[in-house]
């Protein structure tokens, strides 16, 4: 991960913006240790819980929002140009055909073991 796509960090999350833009948060592990600049920060800003921002990237830190997304995200317009295509079709749509060959190779491998399961008997061979 380059610097530039890290924007904030705290002792329970990063801040970081993607390639194209978005902006999101992750947690810090459950047995993250927190450094000792908290105390710091709470000694000389006795405030600071009352006052917090939930504009922007703080309230991506504060999870009032969980992530930002630029109006231009080329990502959004693709979707939405695939959608109004008559020739669009996604994942879901194949999943009948999907299953349906499915079951057509679970019964063709289930035959294969059967008529090798007979070939193997050879007369007289058990007795």
């Amino acid at each position: 991960m380059q610097p530039n796509y890290l924007i904030s960090q705290s002792p329970e999350k990063v801040v970081l913006r993607n390639f194209e833009g978005v902006i999101t948060s992750y947690p810090e592990p459950e047995n993250y240790v927190a450094g000792q600049a908290d105390d710091y920060f709470s000694n000389i800003y006795p405030d600071y819980e009352k006052k917090k921002s939930n504009v922007g990237i703080a309230a991506v830190m504060n999870d009032s929002k969980f992530n930002l997304v630029p109006k231009d995200l080329q990502r959004l317009d693709r979707r939405q140009s695939y959608q109004e295509d008559p020739n669009y079709s996604s994942l879901k749509d194949k999943r009948e055909k999907r299953d349906e060959l499915k079951e057509k190779k679970f019964i063709s491998q289930q035959q294969k073991m059967t008529e090798s399961g007979d070939q193997e008997k050879v007369p007289g061979g058990d007795e």
